[in-house]
């Protein structure tokens, strides 16, 4: 079996519902872009996009040194931000569907390791309907949100950020 990229992007939202494919969008870019870059990137970086995180996403945090969620958000301090994610407690409320701190207790829990250090990257939205298209608002929002992710791409904790 061949090693683990180090580094996990997970993006989450659904394609047909407007604002709500920021994730999907971002994750496409980021796959083209590491197509481009060769194997070197390729080895280092997984790219999931799912619907939802489930459960099930917990297996998918094993083994990295780093992990980036990726989601649309209603509302925020600014149309695009990014903070750390800590282990949130209570378990989810359905096997379909869980946050990104309920998924790093998770994995505490059911690996009994400490979870990998993981940021959420999100861009609000304004329109969520379902066969709406994405926002005047969340597309201006792209490019910033992407050299966001640039930026966590290349940061190396051994060193301070610039």
């Amino acid at each position: 079996m061949a090693p683990r990229a180090p580094l996990l992007v997970l993006a989450v939202g659904n394609p047909s519902r407007g604002d709500d494919a920021i994730g999907a969008l971002l994750a496409e870019r980021l796959s083209t872009w590491l197509d481009g870059e060769g194997a070197a990137w390729r080895d280092q970086v997984e790219v999931i996009c799912d619907m939802q995180l489930m459960v099930e996403h917990v297996l998918d945090l094993a083994g990295r040194s780093r992990v980036l969620f990726i989601d649309a958000a209603a509302q925020g301090p600014t149309p695009v931000f990014c903070h750390p994610v800590l282990p949130s407690p209570g378990a989810p409320t359905t096997s379909h569907q869980c946050t990104p701190g309920q998924l790093l207790a998770l994995h505490q829990q059911v690996l009994q390791a400490p979870p990998p250090p993981a940021m959420l990257l999100s861009v609000v939205g304004s329109g969520f309907e379902l066969g709406g298209a994405l926002s005047g608002t969340a597309h201006a929002s792209l490019d910033e949100a992407w050299r966001l992710l640039e930026h966590w791409l290349q940061f190396n904790p051994q060193e301070p950020p610039p």
